[in-house]
């Protein structure tokens, strides 16, 4: 049996795999019996030999080739020099599965990629009930008047691992991984063994979900460095409830951010182009204009003025006069006393 296994989708492609092997190794013997080859350097004599070796004391034998398809493109004569391979797969033995398993397509790849190939038509001609096609196609985020591709699939795998999930947990997911489904995977099974015998609820995905935890703190810093006092403390004191974050983790943050901002108003001042303040600072695309935004509003001295109480209230924490709680909340309603009306007014 000839298996091919292509599409955009690693990671159901990965899980295809192995759900084939899994229906194959009835005796825990596959594993002896399974030969990896790469596309480069390979023959079809070589192909051959290893599709055509009868399995060692086992029910099946399984080959994996990776990336042939591709790698054979659409060039022409590929179907005459692969002709060994499409006369022997109607002739392949029973207990033999030959899998072509092939990458996603280059974004940059204008071809009609491994579902275009010619030598996989040519094997489908060949032998229609022998060879499976599975394309798997990176699922999408969106849908019209109902849940999405991802919401669906998330749903679908929470049923099979006899998870139970509330619906707004699902969306809180997707909306946080997008179509990353091995991290949504990952994140489906952290979650379940948190929750225990519950159901997933959308709180839990924003306490233990890593990117509600990156938004949390980049909304956070925002508000902080902004002057939006009330905003920060409602975050700072969420954050410290759930315990989250570290004091000395804020700290750093906050003074990274104002570090930046310092730095961008500098060339700013100097009349540095965008490209400048990007090199200078590491910051592209939208968080470059939220940091240049933020630069120009409050300027060099404001920023140089707001770093400098950080490093004060930190000095505070380090040396015992205060303790983390209340410093971090008595250096926010300071930020907002130092930040400019222009930075507080525009979010």
């Amino acid at each position: 049996m000839l298996h091919v296994i292509f599409g955009d989708d690693e990671f159901r492609a990965a899980e295809a795999l192995h759900a084939l092997k899994a229906t194959l190794d009835a005796d825990g013997s596959l594993a002896t019996n399974t030969t990896v080859l790469v596309a480069r350097g390979l023959t079809p004599q070589t192909l051959l030999q290893h599709a055509a070796a009868i399995p060692f004391l086992s029910p099946a034998r399984l080959v994996i080739v990776e990336g042939l398809l591709t790698a054979l493109g659409g060039r022409r004569g590929v179907v005459e020099a692969w002709q060994q391979i499409v006369d022997f797969v109607p002739q392949m033995p029973e207990t033999n599965h030959l899998v072509l398993l092939e990458p996603p397509r280059k974004r940059d790849d204008r071809g009609r990629g491994a579902g275009g190939s010619p030598l996989l038509a040519a094997l489908r001609e060949a032998a229609p009930n022998a060879v499976t096609v599975t394309e798997l196609n990176e699922l999408k985020t969106w849908a019209r008047g109902g849940p999405s591709e991802v919401a669906r699939w998330l749903q679908d795998r929470a049923i099979q691992r006899g998870v139970s999930i509330d619906p707004r947990a699902i969306e809180a997911l997707t909306d946080l991984v997008g179509a990353n489904l091995r991290t949504l995977a990952s994140e489906l099974d952290k979650l379940a063994m948190y929750a225990g015998a519950r159901a997933i609820t959308a709180d839990d995905v924003r306490l233990l979900t890593p990117q509600a935890r990156e938004e949390r703190i980049f909304d956070l810093v925002d508000a902080v460095v902004e002057g939006r006092a009330a905003d920060a403390l409602r975050l700072l004191r969420r954050m410290r409830e759930d315990g989250s974050e570290s004091a000395s983790h804020l700290f750093s943050l906050i003074a990274r951010q104002l570090r930046q901002m310092v730095r961008a108003a500098e060339l700013i001042e100097a009349r540095a182009a965008p490209e400048a303040i990007s090199a200078a600072t590491g910051a592209r695309g939208y968080p470059l204009e939220k940091l240049t935004r933020q630069a120009r509003a409050a300027g060099r001295l404001a920023a140089e003025t707001s770093l400098r109480a950080v490093e004060h209230s930190d000095f505070s924490v380090k040396t015992g006069r205060l303790d983390d709680d209340l410093a971090l909340e008595l250096l926010v309603v300071r930020l907002a006393d130092l930040a400019p009306r222009g930075t507080r007014a525009r979010r």
